[in-house]
């Protein structure tokens, strides 16, 4: 017997920064934009907002700046903000975009031998800089700290991976 393959296609768009409106997402629903601009996978949580799981948003403009879909972004989203000569991490609050590791990056000169490079604009001899997990303050733990908002940490026993602290919690990235 021949067997007739099944597709099943979820809500989607091609367009840049289309993403999907809450009302015609149901919960639990994966939608996807697959935008080259702003792509990203998305879901309707229980307390009926979208979230999006995927991709950092690396560009000089926040990520859904201009929206052809939804306005707004996912609690904890995270962008690469390439809009000035220092780079930052930034996240998603729900209120707006917070630094990440901004008390390290913000302070200046320069530091020959970084271990922390909590007072350097640049770092000669810093271990990881270019990809700023040491660079930027970021602690790994084996246990979540009280949540201090913009933080970011490394849990490394149980859930782990990289959290980052908004609205008195901590969200895992």
């Amino acid at each position: 017997m021949a067997s007739t393959p099944v597709i099943l296609l979820s809500k989607r768009s091609g367009n840049a920064s289309d993403r999907p409106n809450a009302a015609t997402v149901q919960a639990g629903e994966i939608a996807m934009s697959f935008g080259a601009a702003d792509p990203g996978l998305y879901f309707k949580d229980s307390a009926g907002s979208i979230r999006k799981f995927g991709s950092n948003h690396y560009g000089a403009t926040a990520p859904n700046s201009s929206p052809l879909g939804s306005p707004g972004n996912s609690v904890g989203e995270l962008w690469s903000d390439s809009s000035t000569s220092n780079y930052y991490l930034r996240v998603w609050t729900g209120a707006g975009w917070q630094k990440i590791g901004a008390g390290f990056a913000d302070s200046a000169t320069t530091a020959n031998t970084a271990s922390t490079a909590s007072t350097a604009l640049t770092a000669n001899t810093a271990t990881v800089a270019s990809s700023s997990l040491i660079a930027s303050g970021i602690a790994v733990v084996n246990t979540l700290p009280a949540a201090i908002s913009g933080s970011l940490v490394y849990l490394n026993a149980g859930a782990s991976g990289l959290y980052v602290s908004a609205n008195g919690g901590w969200i895992p990235t």
